[in-house]
């Protein structure tokens, strides 16, 4: 008899992602309990149980995942010290499958693992796969990761044009591609993973998907033919180019003295840099499997023209063309 996930724990249910991630579940027909802090004051919505807990506390953690067939987190920044309690009480409480907070672009590359961005994420997913497997437990684990958050890079221009200001920046050329995801998607795609179809085939497997295939220039291009915006080009100026190997040796320089501000550097060597992996997002894909669709030059323009609407930049009445 095929394993079935009806009961699902899932923390972080009221952030950005998690809001996407409880609304899939409870669609799919899931019974989805919001694990909150006892100190939060974040309201679920009407059918979603909530239990509240002291996240640092195995017993607590335990007995609020007594009954449930998976957990799945949506934390945002996790970090060993609080996941590995969620892992071991989640072993402890016999949960079928467990999805860590991982979400990332590509932590398969001896290079992407040593980056400071994913550090944490790579302790859990090592600590997830050791706790399992020295328990000689029935548990089960999935990872999702799926690029960069599409919604969130075109808000603040971060994969090309910035759309509120006008302007645009590339890396290494900006003719890089790669996948990047939305956050609904992304929800599917953990939906598609805990469905019975699907179950077997995605334990103890990180699980690759992305929504849209894209670059810095071709973004920048479908920016401009929905807003009209001139965000000129690199040959004028009007549009920088930077280089990431250069971005990067300042980010260490300043996190060597405990500056974090040049933080997103590495996320720009995770995507764009030779050897990384971002580039492998359609090798490593599982959209063909799970039935995720991937987006096409009209979806991207219509999201393109929802956010610049958001921010009052006016639009054209075709995003087809």
């Amino acid at each position: 008899m095929a394993t079935t996930i009806r009961n699902v724990a899932l923390l972080g249910a009221t952030g950005a992602l998690g809001t996407h991630i409880r609304s899939a579940l409870t669609k799919a027909g899931f019974v989805v309990t919001a694990i909150q802090r006892k100190d939060s004051t974040n309201p679920v919505p009407s059918g979603v149980k909530s239990i509240k807990v002291e996240l640092s506390n195995k017993d607590d953690l335990t007995s609020a995942f007594k009954g449930q067939d998976a957990v799945v987190s949506a934390v945002p920044n996790p970090a060993l010290a609080t996941e590995s309690v969620m892992i071991d009480a989640a072993i402890a409480a016999a949960v079928k499958r467990i999805i860590p907070s991982e979400y990332s672009t590509n932590l398969e590359t001896p290079l992407s693992r040593q980056l400071p961005i994913v550090k944490d994420k790579v302790e859990v997913r090592e600590y997830l796969q050791s706790a399992i497997a020295n328990n000689g437990t029935s548990t089960t684990w999935s990872s999702v990761n799926n690029g960069p958050f599409f919604e969130m890079c075109l808000k603040v221009g971060a994969l090309g044009p910035n759309i509120k200001e006008k302007r645009a920046i590339f890396h290494n050329g900006g003719n890089h591609l790669i996948g990047t995801s939305t956050l609904p998607d992304i929800a599917a795609a953990i939906v598609k993973i805990l469905d019975p179809t699907h179950l077997d085939e995605t334990a103890n497997k990180p699980v690759y998907i992305y929504s849209a295939a894209i670059s810095e220039r071709l973004l920048t291009k479908l920016a401009s033919d929905v807003t009209g915006i001139d965000f000129g080009d690199v040959e004028s100026g009007k549009i920088t180019d930077l280089d990431i190997d250069n971005m990067v040796a300042e980010a260490n320089e300043k996190l060597a003295k405990g500056d974090r501000s040049g933080w997103f550097s590495y996320y720009y060597q995770m995507m764009y840099g030779k050897g990384y992996g971002g580039e492998d997002f359609e090798k490593l894909s599982w959209n063909e499997r799970l039935g995720l669709r991937t987006m096409d030059e009209a979806d991207i323009k219509a999201l393109i023209r929802s956010i610049a609407q958001e921010f009052g930049v006016p639009v054209g009445s075709n995003t087809n063309t």
